[in-house]
């Protein structure tokens, strides 16, 4: 019996199969050579949070140790209290850092609408007022539609302590008050988290500042250099977010609302009875006109489209005259 080979394009086809496959294993293996050789490159690895920060001082004291004279160093930072996140507020009393009792941050707000006499005499004593509680007028507006009661708007910041007397004062401006809602968030809890970040980010930046201060390989200070600009950046965001806690907190926004009594008033302009006796007169002959104009326009269009209408229709009516008496001579012969 004879052999039977495989044919030749089959042969190669699997060949190149087994080839990739090979290939594919290969390139795998490799890449994860690569990738644990990486891992053990990166010793300054920061994340956020006070376990990355715990991690990043553990591989800066390997650093100093590898360093014939970072002995001392390593000592002093070993020895420095690690940076640790404050206990969680139980309750409603806040703890800081240290565990003492801290005031409570909170954001307070409010919306006030009053009906006034005269908007525009209110809202300079408002601004009276305001300045001299220590506030400010964040932004005034005042509309005026001409044919009704004017209404005004404004925007106050003032301190937390001299809110509800603002307040009242406020009122004591209004003829009535239309409406009246205050409102608070406490952000105590995020203000110490926020205390805490900050204070740990500051650590680690002062080890990695050790750290570079040390003679190292360029490859060494690239890398801490690096470390030392994300955590600047790091305590410049919590540092502008803990300004604008202070300033939410230190000083309330209130919404306020000014809107005048509805009032009566005379005409002023001069009654002219001539005057509106010609303008009806011009009327009526504008209506008229244009009443004539559509008779005109109706007359024409109507013509227009019933001459080729009487038209075609006169001449089907003629052909078919015409067919009629044909077959009708045909019949009588």
């Amino acid at each position: 019996m004879k052999k039977r080979h495989l044919p030749k394009w089959l042969v190669i086809t699997l060949a190149v199969i087994a080839g990739l496959i090979i290939l594919s294993i290969l390139n795998g293996i490799f890449t994860d050579i690569r990738e644990g050789e990486g891992a053990q490159k990166q010793t300054f690895g920061v994340s956020s949070g006070s376990a990355d920060v715990a991690g990043n001082r553990t591989a800066a004291m390997d650093m100093l140790m590898m360093d014939e004279d970072g002995g001392e160093m390593m000592k002093e930072m070993a020895s420095a209290p690690s940076p640790s996140m404050p206990p969680m507020a139980g309750g409603s009393a806040a703890v800081d850092l240290d565990g003492e009792s801290v005031t409570p941050r909170i954001i307070k707000n409010g919306d006030l609408r009053l009906r006034v006499e005269d908007a525009s005499e209110t809202m300079d004593s408002v601004n009276t007022l305001v300045s001299g509680k220590s506030g400010f007028v964040e932004s005034s507006s005042i509309s005026d539609s001409g044919e009704g009661p004017r209404t005004a708007h404004m925007t106050l910041r003032v301190p937390v302590e001299s809110f509800e007397g603002i307040i009242g004062e406020l009122k004591g401006f209004a003829t009535l008050v239309l409406h009246e809602s205050t409102g608070g968030q406490d952000v105590t809890t995020e203000f110490i988290d926020l205390e805490a970040n900050l204070r740990n980010a500051q650590a680690e930046e002062e080890s990695y500042r050790a750290i570079l201060n040390r003679s190292g390989s360029i490859e060494e200070v690239l890398m801490v250099t690096r470390q030392l600009a994300e955590v600047r950046g790091r305590i410049e965001r919590y540092e502008a977010r803990q300004r604008y806690l202070e300033n939410r907190t230190d000083l309330a926004t209130l919404q306020l609302t000014l809107t005048e009594e509805t009032r009566i008033e005379l005409p002023t302009e001069t009654w002219r009875p001539f005057e509106v006796v010609k303008q009806s007169v011009r009327n009526l002959i504008l209506g008229l006109q244009g009443f004539v104009d559509f008779l005109i326009q109706f007359v024409i269009g109507v013509i227009g489209l019933l001459i080729p209408v009487a038209a075609f229709t006169a001449l089907v009516l003629w052909l078919g005259w015409k067919l009629v008496k044909r077959i009708m001579k045909k019949m009588k012969k």
